[in-house]
Order: C-alpha cells, then sequence, then structure tokens
C-alpha cells in the first residue's frame, strides 16, 4: 500500500493522534457499547486466568467511546487514528476474513453531528489520496446499535461487487469517526488498477 496510506499522514495532517490499540479486551465493552448487534455473536469469547470474560477485540470504536473522558483529559475534543487488528467469527467473504486490520479514526467531542461531517470529509480525502474512486452513501444503515438512530455514512468501490464496501462510520453519543478494512481497500486498489508504491 502507498507509504502515505501506512505512515498516517493523512490523519495526522488534520491533528490526529496515534493510538495503539490492544488485541484482547473485556467482553462487557462490546457488550454494553454495541449490544444487540451481530458483532456480539462473532467475538472469540473465552475467559483469563483468573476467570474474567475477555475477548479478540471484534472492533475498536467501543474502545474509544468507554475511554472518552480519559482520552479528553481537559480538552474539550480530540481526534485519533489507528491500525488494528480486529477478529470475528463470520463467514470469510471477499475482503473480509476472521482477522482482519482495521484502519480507524475516532473524532471524540460533544457534537456528535459536526464529528461526523468532519469524519466523512477525512475519510473521503483519505481515499483522494490514494486516487481510489468511490460512491459515498450519507445516509446508510449501520449495523452497530451505538450508531445514532442506526445511520451512519458508508463509501463503496463497485468494482468489489457484492461486498462493495470499503469505509463505514457515523456518529455514536461520544462523537464520531470511521473503519476502513485494509483488506478490502486494497482489493479496491487494485481492482481500479492504481499503482502501489512501496
Amino acid at each position: 500500500m502507498h507509504s502515505k496510506a501506512v505512515s498516517g499522514a493523512t490523519f495526522i495532517e488534520v491533528g490526529a493522534d496515534e493510538a495503539i490499540v490492544p488485541a484482547l479486551w473485556g467482553q462487557d465493552t462490546f457488550i454494553d457499547k454495541a449490544g444487540g448487534s451481530e458483532v456480539i455473536g462473532q467475538m472469540w469469547a473465552f475467559e483469563d486466568k483468573k476467570g474474567r470474560p475477555c475477548c479478540l477485540i471484534p472492533e475498536a470504536t467501543a474502545l474509544f467511546q468507554e475511554r472518552r473522558d480519559a482520552l479528553l483529559g481537559r480538552s474539550a475534543e480530540r481526534m485519533f487514528f489507528y491500525i488494528a487488528r480486529c477478529y470475528r467469527y463470520e463467514r470469510p467473504q471477499a475482503g473480509r476474513y476472521r482477522e482482519f486490520v482495521q484502519l480507524g479514526f475516532e473524532y471524540l467531542c460533544a457534537n456528535p453531528g459536526k464529528a461526523s461531517v468532519r469524519s466523512q470529509a477525512i475519510a473521503a480525502g483519505f481515499l483522494d489520496s490514494l486516487g481510489v474512486q468511490y460512491v459515498a452513501d450519507s445516509a446508510a444503515r449501520r449495523g452497530l446499535s451505538y450508531y445514532l438512530e442506526g445511520r451512519g455514512f458508508e463509501m463503496r468501490c463497485t468494482e468489489l461487487g457484492a461486498q462493495q464496501q470499503v469505509v463505514g462510520g457515523g456518529a455514536y453519543r461520544e462523537g464520531a469517526g470511521f473503519g476502513i478494512g485494509a483488506e478490502r481497500l486494497l482489493l479496491a486498489i487494485e481492482a481500479q488498477g492504481l499503482a502501489l508504491s512501496p
């Protein structure tokens, strides 16, 4: 993939800080934040040596929601980007496997609507920097229950056929953000005949 994409330069340019996301976390975070969604049934869940319910993270946004106050500190708003390995026990499909890489962005603030508009613009800027052609849907239904009114935004690459979504995000109570499936993004880059730089 382009070195710019790997380095996170697009996100740093807009003032986002890099966050390191753990692969292992308590199940309660995802049950509380994404309860009722299909993600809960797809978690790789188990108990640790002390009997505490843990899981390999199925996505990362819930971690930022849960730790919002600590992450903000005395700031009114703050942006983060991350590259996380995520795990879901689901049927493998084009560009989505049981272990996958999520490039994510979270904008924590008191105005989720503003954060969602800014997040969508940043996602578009990231794809534009790679030369990827996409179709944006600003009123997509989102499968995770923490999205406000169950709605968000998606960016799709039609060359990918049935599994077109490359970016998915939206507003939640603590702010807004999006995730990009790295494997599916690579498929889109290849399908569109874009050159990959080292």
